[in-house]
């Protein structure tokens, strides 16, 4: 068709094939392929800053969360395995 440009496709195999496919799922799976140049680079400007600040809030937050859960579970299994060590301690008394 008159005005239409052939896309470039690289060779198959290399690492610019494998990063053209990703782009390639990426503009399919968005939709961002419909969208205007500039409307596609609002975007994917919002689509990296809801990433970056999705990655900094698990950086800041996730280790606290899991300390206080591990600590929560350990006092609890603690308890479970002092029981149980009791028990096992009464079981070898009896065989003595």
């Amino acid at each position: 068709m008159p005005g239409m440009e052939e896309e470039y496709v690289p060779e198959r195999g290399g690492i610019h094939y494998f990063f053209w496919i990703l782009t390639v799922r990426y503009n399919i799976w968005t939709g961002s392929y419909c969208l205007e140049p500039w409307e596609r680079k609002l975007f994917n400007i919002t689509m990296i800053t809801v990433l970056l600040m999705t990655v900094w809030t698990a950086y800041m937050f996730l280790p606290g969360w899991l300390t206080s859960s591990m600590s929560m579970l350990c006092a609890s299994t603690d308890k479970i395995l002092a029981h149980a060590g009791d028990m096992t301690k009464s079981i070898g008394d009896n065989f003595h």
